[in-house]
């Protein structure tokens, strides 16, 4: 197995190579990091490359400031020597070890050395041009018969691959944005094929020229080769926001596969989380099938990619595509909606949708909308490369003052795609209003109020429906039953109300009235929690009533202490007296500890129970004798008199006489 190193090519270690061992690699800013990274943009435990089996697999921790490759934000991809990613704003460089980086588009093995020529000639004279000509035809013999020899290989190699050539030379299309041997597929020149997935790799089969490129699920690697496999264009495209582009391909599968070509349109300012997918849907095809769709790029876009995505069910599927075409041309619009109350804006296309808030420090409420996805499609799901132009559906999106209406068709379900740190704060509306709901996991919910201050977010459902939460890779996914739901992200009635109420509960706690305090501080979570910051300081306000409540609790506790000591009666009466009084001030539902406070109640009336029970046997010992000495004394009226009277005030004796 070759050996691996990371370059750091920025930063106070510019320059430093770092071995790759068996084991683990995490950088972050931290010190506990094995790669520590001196810079601000870089997260505490920001990444790390973990092996598996012969490969090496970048994944980014949940930083704030995300991981990128070739100007694309990953949350985890099979690395390929060459590949220089971007932590923070640092970038670090993967390749074997002792190797500099190859020219593009070539194996090692076939790269033709450079020979200084007037050496040659020092060496021998007139006959050194002759010698370096008889030298470049023997290297690109070798490279020529070890390209045959791959191509044997795959014509009888393991997985049963045929190589044929096409019927023509490679197809040139005017115009195309992936111009030369990318767009033709004749080698890897200018694509990732390991983006994410199994990944692609070369073709000896062609619908033109020598090559195409192809992801297969090989039998012996059933049970842990991935179920999908992904390439991307390495170069971004420009691109111009509003403007069609007609994506193309020809395409081939095998077995039980389903191959889809998409473009991916995003901003190209510096660490921008929006991407939006759409192209071709995934489909089969028995022989070579030329596919198209027709992409608007979203407002706010001037760069894309191209993606290549194949889905791999079983031991056997292949997915091949050939003459690939990017052009400019096609219908539609582009999609964009500025809400009146809250400014936000959505924008993207007739697959692709996302919501800008206008916090910069929080730039996204949403984003992305997705389809609940298969089985099949559970893994490229998982990965967040699952768009909704992969099941030929479409999304709507109408604006109101406040809200969008969502409308999608083509599937029976969505997901709605958020930042990770939206499900921290999630709320949904129950018959007595909103309540702190698990974010992840099955749950159901006509409304759930989720995100942080300029991203506060109301999704409404038109019924109770059945939802599941998702977190990772940075996200946080929402899957929906149904077609339709309503995204609110203006507030401007709920949060004056918001506000209204934490003034009243301000002034009651000001008052001393920390019971009344506490039940309007419970209102307004219940029914308009909509605004973060109204809501974090009604929060604080309630933590310190009860905190104040915690040591009054705390107090009546060591008096409860002191009154077991010494066995008074008094200290015990003070217990109960105290405890009922914390009752009427903060309210039997506004008292956190409700258990001590049952406790103390319960064991403080205990005591006095026993306590005046013991006094009873006192004196109901001493009437017995004085009863008994009238009797002695033969004056049974009196006696009688004395029996009844200790009957009557001190009940029946115990035992029983």
């Amino acid at each position: 197995m070759a050996q691996y190193v990371l370059e750091i090519l920025d930063g106070d270690r510019a320059g430093e190579v770092v071995p790759i061992a068996d084991r683990a690699l995490r950088f972050g800013r931290k010190p506990g990091n094995d790669i520590v990274l001196a810079d601000e943009k870089t997260s505490g435990v920001h990444a790390e490359i973990v092996p598996e089996g012969d490969r090496f697999v970048l994944r980014d921790l949940g930083s704030t400031n995300g991981t990128f490759l070739d100007d694309r934000k990953v949350t985890e991809l099979v690395l390929t020597p060459g590949d220089t990613f971007v932590i923070g704003r640092l970038r670090v460089r993967f390749r074997a070890e002792g190797e500099t980086a190859p020219a593009a588009g070539l194996d090692p093995a076939l790269q033709v050395k450079t020979l200084d020529a007037s050496r040659l000639r020092a060496a021998r004279g007139g006959r050194s041009v002759g010698l370096l000509a008889g030298l470049l035809v023997v290297a690109l013999g070798v490279a020529g018969y070890l390209f045959w020899q791959q191509g044997k290989a795959g014509a009888g190699g393991e997985g049963g691959v045929v190589a044929n050539q096409g019927p023509t030379a490679p197809q040139t299309v005017a115009g195309n944005k992936l111009a030369g041997e990318t767009g033709a597929c004749e080698s890897d020149a200018g694509w990732n094929l390991q983006f994410a997935g199994s990944g692609f790799a070369t073709d000896g089969r062609a619908h033109s020229g020598s090559g195409s490129l192809a992801a297969s699920r090989a039998t012996r690697q059933s049970g842990t080769a991935p179920d999908f496999a992904v390439a991307i264009s390495k170069d971004p495209i420009q691109v111009m926001a509003g403007r069609a582009l007609t994506i193309a391909a020809q395409v081939r599968t095998e077995g039980q596969a389903q191959v889809a070509v998409r473009v991916v349109a995003f901003p190209s300012a510096e660490n921008s989380p929006f991407r939006f997918r759409s192209g071709t849907r995934l489909q089969a095809a028995d022989g070579w099938t030329r596919v198209q769709a027709q992409v608007v790029v979203p407002p706010g876009c001037d760069r894309c990619t191209v993606e290549l995505v194949a889905l791999l069910s079983a031991d056997g599927a292949v997915a091949l595509v050939d003459d690939v075409a990017l052009v400019d041309g096609g219908d539609g619009k582009p999609v964009q909606h500025t809400l009146e109350e809250s400014s936000q804006t959505l924008l993207g296309n007739a697959a692709a949708l996302a919501i800008r808030s206008t916090d910069p420090e929080q730039p996204v409420t949403l984003l992305a909308v997705e389809p609940a996805p298969t089985p099949a499609q559970q893994a490229l799901a998982d990965a967040g490369l699952l768009a909704l132009s992969d099941l030929g559906a479409s999304v709507t999106a109408t604006p109101t003052t406040k809200s969008f209406q969502l409308q999608v068709t083509g599937v029976d379900g969505f997901v709605l795609v958020f930042p990770a740190e939206s499900a921290g704060s999630l709320l949904t509306r129950q018959d007595a209003g909103f309540a702190a709901s698990p974010s992840t996991g099955a749950f159901t919910a006509a409304q759930a109020l989720l995100g942080e201050g300029g991203t506060r977010c109301l999704c409404t459902l038109p019924a109770p429906t059945a939802c599941i939460g998702r977190v990772g890779g940075g996200r946080y996914r929402l899957q929906l039953t149904g077609a339709s739901c309503e995204l609110t992200t203006g507030f401007k009635a709920e949060r004056q109300a918001a506000r209204d109420l934490l003034e009243e509960a301000q002034r009651a706690a000001q008052a001393a009235r920390p019971g009344e305090a506490l039940a309007v501080i419970a209102r307004l979570h219940a029914t308009v929690p909509h605004d973060s910051e109204v809501l974090a300081g009604a929060s604080g306000l309630r933590g310190e009533l009860q905190a104040a409540a915690a040591e009054r609790l705390r107090r009546l506790s060591q008096d409860l202490d002191e009154a077991m000591f010494f066995r008074t009666r008094g200290g015990f009466e003070r217990v109960v007296a105290g405890i009922g009084e914390l009752v009427v001030t903060y309210g039997e539902d506004g008292l956190e500890d409700k258990a001590m406070v049952t406790s103390l109640r319960q064991s403080a009336s205990e005591q006095l129970a026993a306590i005046d029970g013991q006094r009873s046997d006192e004196i109901r010992a001493q009437l017995d004798k004085m009863a008994a000495a009238f009797e002695q004394s033969s004056q049974a009226g009196l006696a009688a008199m004395v029996r009844d009277y200790a009957a009557r005030r001190l009940g029946a004796q115990q035992g029983g006489k």
